[in-house]
């Protein structure tokens, strides 16, 4: 696996990669994940030449459409992926990632399992003609599904019984520390995920030291191994004994970037992120 950054997951969205390459690769990042959308308004080629030249990897990209909203929407999008998968093909944007949102005020659990399989099974084949692995993540929070009407999938096992059911090669996991403990799941959990090439992307983080985990923030965390709360050490283990060989991001959701200039943010995940690395 190596170290990769996202500006976008480091609370700095909206930013020029051309910028932010040299930088990263300043302080020892080895890949980046893309916004696709924006992206696609360059020349493919000098996009895939500046990865190149910085001997950068292409991270991959979130899903770049809402299947979360109406039918018409979700059809919308789909009409678009294509030519965003070709894209991604030409630059070697290979892995896709979204999360599942674990509750639903107004679909009950199957009729919103239902859903969720009809329109993620068209998502994954799609990416999966162009040679893109897409990667679900669940949300682990207790608190995130309070008061919600219905719960919905929020850990590895209810995970696994959507992609069982999806059943395509491409489709697998974005598993983030995080998630992964606020959902309870432990190192024997990772027995149930078939292999490296299940994980499509890691995201690695801490919580907040004196709050219970069934009352943590789903948005307010810490930089990697900052309190200990979260079993870091064994979630690392967890995707190099799987031998995991993809791209690890920071997800902090950390308060104090808010106000610090991008590059001392950078210089800042990059040196948590060293601290934890098994």
């Amino acid at each position: 696996m190596y170290k990769a950054y996202s500006s976008g997951l480091l609370g700095f969205g909206g930013r020029k990669i051309e910028d932010d390459i040299p930088l990263a690769v300043k302080y020892g990042y080895e890949g980046i994940i893309i916004d696709i959308k924006t992206e696609s308004k360059k020349d493919s080629v000098l996009l895939k030449e500046l990865l190149e030249k910085n001997k950068m990897k292409n991270g991959g990209f979130g899903l770049p459409l809402q299947f979360r909203e109406s039918e018409d929407v979700f059809e919308e999008g789909i009409k678009t992926l294509p030519s965003l998968c070709e894209l991604a093909q030409k630059i070697d944007a290979n892995r896709c990632i979204t999360w599942i949102l674990p509750w639903s005020d107004t679909l009950d659990y199957k009729t919103n399992f239902e859903l969720h399989k009809k329109r993620l099974t068209k998502v994954t084949k799609i990416l999966g003609d162009y040679g893109i692995r897409f990667g679900l993540e669940f949300v682990g929070p207790p608190k995130a599904r309070k008061g919600k009407k219905h719960d919905f999938i929020y850990n590895l096992d209810t995970l696994n019984d959507l992609i069982g059911e999806i059943n395509n090669p491409n489709l697998g996991y974005l598993l983030d520390v995080y998630h992964w403990d606020l959902a309870g799941q432990t190192s024997d959990d990772f027995k149930k995920i078939p292999g490296k090439e299940s994980i499509v992307m890691a995201h690695i983080n801490d919580a907040p030291a004196g709050i219970p985990m069934d009352e943590q923030e789903d948005l307010i965390r810490e930089l990697p191994g900052a309190t200990g709360v979260l079993k870091i050490a064994d979630f690392m283990k967890g995707l190099r004994d799987l031998q995991y060989d993809g791209p690890v991001y920071v997800e902090p959701f950390y308060a104090p970037f808010k106000t610090m200039a991008f590059e001392d943010a950078l210089k800042m995940a990059k040196s948590a992120m060293d601290k934890v690395w098994l």
